[in-house]
């Protein structure tokens, strides 16, 4: 098991000195890459890999789309054997059997002529895919391949290591930072808006909006508005909606509604609200 990966290593070891004298950039950028695309699997799953090999940016903007669209772009720059560690790519995401697949991988480069440093780089994406679909933890990658670093690069290598790990995760909470602004920018302008046109609206209006709106999307909406817009909701409805709204907020007021549940319900009103001149 593996044996292909073992012979790899042991081949790949003679060229050590080479790559990290020559081609250290390299090196450092295949041990990135396959650090980040660990990262990837274990946020977003092995198939948002395919994401990265199909270098689809514009699908990258999920909830832990922030290491995607590193991992995106740095796909789209000049690595190192770049056509092979796409290929290896798609193979994490589908192959059912590793170890065929670095049979075939390795026939593949021998095929295209790798020589020299190139198969460090082949080893590191190996062993990365290899990592990845064991669910290794990046840091710990990086300290399994510590063993393949000539010791005259370790100091360089401990501290790439740990400047990278530790900018990885700080570009990670700016991501996180930033998406969080927009969602309450977004609730802040949705609950304004809301609050405002049902505040002010006309009762008979009011009246019509409400007979137009299924009782779910209607509790929804109304679960998190400004207290005084709430009260005049249910001052205004029928008695048989407040029955429902009541049960359905019984089940799911305080623990069962997420915030997009509710400011789409939110929107779905304002627009319906839009057919009545009333939506500013």
């Amino acid at each position: 098991m593996g044996q292909a990966l073992e012979t790899l290593k042991r081949e790949a070891a003679a060229y050590a000195k080479e790559a990290f004298e020559g081609h250290r950039e390299q090196i450092f950028a295949a041990l990135q890459f396959m650090c980040l695309c660990s990262f990837v699997a274990r946020e977003s799953g092995l198939l948002a890999l395919d994401e990265v090999a199909e270098m689809r940016e514009e699908e990258s903007q999920g909830e832990d789309g922030g290491n995607i669209a590193l991992a995106v772009s740095m796909a789209k720059g000049d690595m190192p054997l770049k056509e092979l560690l796409l290929h290896i790519l798609r193979k994490i995401v589908d192959a059912s059997d590793w170890d065929e697949v670095e049979e075939e991988i390795l026939a593949q480069a021998k095929i295209g002529g790798c020589s020299g440093y190139e198969w460090y780089v082949v080893m590191i994406y190996l062993s990365g895919g290899k990592s990845i679909l064991a669910g290794v933890e990046p840091e710990r990658f990086f300290l399994m391949f510590r063993v393949m670093v000539p010791e005259k690069w370790l100091e360089d290598y401990d501290r790439y290591c740990r400047i990278w790990t530790e900018k990885t995760q700080a570009e990670k909470r700016t991501w996180k930072e930033e998406r969080a602004k927009e969602s309450f920018g977004k609730e802040t302008s949705v609950k304004g808006a809301f609050n405002k046109v049902f505040g002010e609206m006309g009762t008979e209006k009011l009246r019509y909006v409400m007979r137009e709106l299924d009782y779910k999307t209607l509790a929804a909406g109304t679960a998190f508005c400004e207290e005084a817009v709430r009260k005049r909701f249910l001052e205004t409805m029928s008695e048989r909606q407040r029955e429902l709204i009541a049960e359905e907020w019984g089940y799911k007021r305080d623990d069962g509604y997420h915030l997009e549940d509710i400011l789409e319900a939110m929107d779905r009103m304002l627009i319906l609200a839009g057919l009545t001149g009333e939506s500013s």
